[in-house]
């Protein structure tokens, strides 16, 4: 992530929305454009939200969260989402953009919750999140100007996403819950990586894959998985690594998962 983000507070007024993402890019792929729907979920109440205020606000969140951050691929999405993909598949790929919209669910995600899974603890707690809000509230001065409701909600709220998302289980308690991740996940994540021209090492050590609590030695699996399916070409020896994409782009390699010719 960048060095200069700053975090917003959106996730301690909504959860992770998925139901209502899936129906955002449905209608999208009818060829509705953004204003039509937003008059659907104002007038026809698309979203299934009781208050006028509760509409606006979730298709404000899910704007800025997917239709306007340069970080989500809100094309490739939305063919991934009205695909015939597993749903686990496309919850999975929801998730990564999700993060990637949202810089505190990314950070806590892979400094928090990585590094305490790697650890072997099991249990994880609001406490955990509302230390780390502390401790980064010297590089990032918006936290100080929070309520304390409101660290309290984004606490709260991550952890209710990362159970929406699979990764934590528990109504009250919190546990890890870690799914095993379907390999056209990462290799979707491969592919964008690479037409953004990074270089395997880029690749390897990216802060991306532990947002699936995925190791190196784990990436070297889903890329020799790759291999084998044809799309890559992937070779190792110690510390050195070769990488082909052998002409695939990430466009090319979701219109060929997903049976678009």
């Amino acid at each position: 992530m960048g060095k200069n983000i700053v975090y917003t507070t959106r996730i301690s007024k909504t959860l992770s929305l998925l139901k209502e993402t899936k129906l955002l890019f449905q209608e999208l792929d009818d060829g509705r454009t953004n204003e039509e729907i937003y008059q659907m979920v104002l007038e026809d109440n698309l979203f299934d939200k009781t208050s006028l205020a509760s509409r606006k606000k979730t298709y404000s969140v899910l704007k800025n969260r997917f239709l306007i951050d340069n970080r989500v691929n809100a094309t490739i999405l939305q063919r991934i989402i009205n695909s015939n993909l597993s749903e686990n598949i496309i919850n999975h790929i929801i998730y990564y953009y999700f993060s990637k919209s949202e810089d505190i669910v990314y950070e806590i995600t892979t400094k928090v919750l990585y590094e305490m899974y790697l650890e072997g603890k099991s249990i994880i707690s609001k406490k955990d999140i509302s230390e780390f809000l502390e401790s980064q509230s010297k590089n990032h001065k918006e936290i100080e100007d929070w309520s304390e409701s409101t660290k309290e909600h984004i606490a709260q709220h991550y952890l209710a996403i990362m159970r929406d998302f699979g990764f934590l289980k528990g109504k009250h308690k919190k546990q890890f819950d870690i799914p095993s991740v379907p390999t056209e996940v990462i290799l979707f994540i491969l592919f964008e990586k690479l037409d953004q021209n990074e270089n395997i090492k880029q690749i390897l050590n990216s802060d991306d894959f532990k947002l699936f609590f995925l190791e190196k030695e784990d990436l070297i699996h889903y890329f020799e998985e790759g291999t084998r399916l044809g799309y890559i070409r992937f070779n190792y020896t110690k510390d050195i690594y070769d990488l082909n994409n052998l002409g695939n782009t990430l466009e090319a390699y979701v219109n060929d998962i997903t049976g678009k010719v």
